[in-house]
């Protein structure tokens, strides 16, 4: 589950070149568009899966197991 508190949030809208994708970014009633970097680091084991986030984003990347009772903040 994905609590959310104050602070920035996140969301992806578009992968633009490689590398880098289109986010939008509130924080209360304030929204921007900004273009970031890719998260370059890539999981453990044969498949070596990407994260999905931006490069310098909080908590976990999206190819860890969040566990199923704990509440993951959104924010960076």
């Amino acid at each position: 589950m994905c609590t959310h508190r104050e602070g920035q949030h996140y969301g992806l809208l578009d992968d633009l070149e490689y590398g880098t994708a289109l986010w939008f970014r509130w924080d209360g009633s304030d929204v921007e568009l900004i273009v970031l970097p890719d998260c370059p680091v890539a999981g453990p084991g044969p498949d070596r899966e990407g994260c999905c986030l931006f490069a310098g984003h909080a908590k976990q990347h999206t190819w860890e197991e969040a566990h199923p009772m704990e509440d993951v903040p959104c924010t960076s």
